[in-house]
């Protein structure tokens, strides 16, 4: 369910045509629930008090509505006695009523009712303008997030393949059409490169970024082949695009000589490494700030040994940061009992016993990635 503040943003995004059509069904619908509120009253009424009852009952409904969808508040407690003055105002200025019977109480009926039915009328025809128009931006926009979602899966398929005696499985779900999450597996003339990286929030902006990231990645590991270098580089792209509320987490794990395998983490999760041989899970950290943040940062790369049989899981928060009915929440030590209880099996089987884990826990809020590799030889 979208929150108050995402609920307000729609509001506030709303192009101006919108909006006039919508407020304006509002001052027509309430300025004509006033008419129907005069018309219970016996009490004269002059044409000018008419206008100017439509014109109040209108403008502060406008602004109630206003209030409402942009969540102020704390108009609510100015409005009402504001209105409730404005009213006594024109009271005082109008003067005494008289109480009307006979013809003169029809004739005022008559007219009030020919001016609510042209209020409503017009109030009707100004929703449906608003409800048409937005209901195509809607489905405008819909039809673009499908297509961002279908150019996501394409961009981030699920891979399972052997490399250099490593066995490696990837697969990501997003949370919406469109995530922020990626991995890739690359095969270059010098060995294997893999990575898992996260994008802060998710959605189709997000998703924009993270097809950036992708490219940079691809051809700084297929052309340059250095890897060392891969996370200043992504670093130089993020940053004039990013703020400080929006950064990338990334895990590498690559080949390396002699059969150990470099890592390097930017403010990501710790790689998980089970040791087949003493059936224990040990975590490889890094003290790699997330990319994004701040120029000309310096990365460290480190390296691994893995003994036939041992296996490394790379994962995203969407794992650990799921949350049951009490909000208590996964967390990566209970990740870690989970993985530990099926490190032994195959690797894609391994991805659905641990993610099938994690949606019966609770509810998937963000995207899902993992990496798992294993070393056969």
């Amino acid at each position: 369910m979208p929150s108050w503040e995402e609920k307000s943003q729609t509001w506030t995004t709303m192009p101006p045509k919108s909006s006039a059509y919508f407020f304006g069904g509002v001052f027509c619908l309430f300025a004509s629930l006033v008419l129907v509120g005069s018309c219970m009253n016996p009490r004269s009424q002059s044409n000018a008090e008419m206008i100017s009852d439509i014109l109040i009952g209108g403008f502060f409904a406008m602004g109630w509505a206003f209030a409402g969808t942009r969540r102020k508040l704390w108009w609510f407690f100015v409005l009402g006695p504001l209105e409730a003055l404005v009213f006594s105002l024109q009271t005082i200025i109008i003067g005494p009523h008289q109480i009307l019977t006979g013809d003169d109480l029809g004739r005022k009926l008559q007219r009030n009712g020919y001016v609510e039915i042209v209020l409503i009328v017009v109030a009707y025809a100004l929703f449906l303008l608003f409800f048409n128009r937005e209901g195509s931006r809607f489905f405008r926009t819909q039809t673009e997030v499908r297509l961002a979602g279908e150019i996501h899966r394409a961009l981030v398929p699920q891979k399972h393949q052997t490399l250099g005696g490593v066995e490696i499985f990837g697969s990501s779900i997003p949370s919406s059409e469109v995530g922020g999450d990626l991995f890739d597996i690359i095969e270059t003339g010098a060995g294997w490169h893999s990575y898992v990286a996260d994008v802060s929030g998710h959605g189709v902006a997000a998703g924009i970024l993270m097809s950036m990231i992708k490219s940079t990645a691809t051809m700084q590991l297929t052309k340059l082949e250095r890897p060392e270098d891969l996370l200043a580089d992504i670093n130089d792209v993020m940053l004039p695009l990013t703020s400080t509320a929006n950064y990338l987490t990334f895990a590498y794990v690559g080949s390396a000589e002699q059969g150990r395998i470099n890592f390097a983490l930017a403010g990501h999760l710790p790689i998980l490494h089970y040791q087949a041989q003493s059936r224990t899970i040990v975590e490889h950290n890094d003290l790699n700030l997330p990319l994004g943040l701040f120029k000309d940062q310096s990365f460290t790369m480190k390296q691994l040994t893995a003994a036939p049989g041992d296996l490394l899981a790379v994962i995203t928060d969407g794992f650990t940061e799921v949350f049951d009915s009490s909000e208590n929440e996964l967390g990566l030590e209970q990740f870690k009992s989970l993985l530990l209880k099926y490190a032994e099996r195959p690797l894609p089987e391994i991805y659905r016993e641990l993610r099938a884990a994690a949606l019966a826990f609770g509810e998937q809020s963000d995207d899902q990635t993992m990496l798992l590799l294993r070393r056969l030889a």
